[in-house]
């Protein structure tokens, strides 16, 4: 039995095809239970690890966050922060509510190869209330790859 020959290109353009439906998420940083930060002042309340991006192969950025308790008048935002241009990426904000909160972010032309990044809270509402606190259960920032 013979069999028809075989194309390269064809053989290369089916490999493609197929690996571009492959995605690999990656957790690049995160921030985990931090109690008791202060919302009764502006600015940022805490940060995560900070990373090295690379913008090979990368399809989005997902920023996912979690606050357990904020005072009524405070609006906090979880920020994905790029630290070599001083500028947020995006964020979720919580405004005086309790919640979780998942962004993705696919607009990435703020962001460029070797650009520094991260996770911040920071407080853009203070509450009116001396010594007020809010919670933040968790806040992340995932790297979807397409390969």
């Amino acid at each position: 039995m013979r069999y028809p020959p075989v194309r390269t290109s064809e053989v290369l353009t089916t490999i493609g095809k197929t690996l571009n439906n492959l995605v690999i998420r990656v957790l690049a940083c995160a921030v985990d239970n931090k109690t008791g930060l202060p919302a009764d002042s502006t600015g940022v309340k805490v940060g995560s690890n900070r990373f090295k991006f690379s913008r090979d192969f990368t399809k989005k950025l997902i920023l996912r966050a979690s606050v357990t308790s904020i005072p009524s008048d405070a609006v906090v935002h979880i920020e994905a922060y790029n630290y070599t241009k001083a500028s947020v990426i995006d964020y979720i904000e919580f405004a005086g509510a309790t919640g979780e909160g998942e962004k993705e972010i696919t607009d990435l032309s703020g962001v460029d190869d070797g650009d520094v990044i991260g996770i911040r809270a920071n407080v853009v509402t203070a509450s009116a209330t001396s010594g007020a606190v809010f919670d933040l259960a968790y806040a992340s920032l995932m790297i979807d790859y397409g390969v």
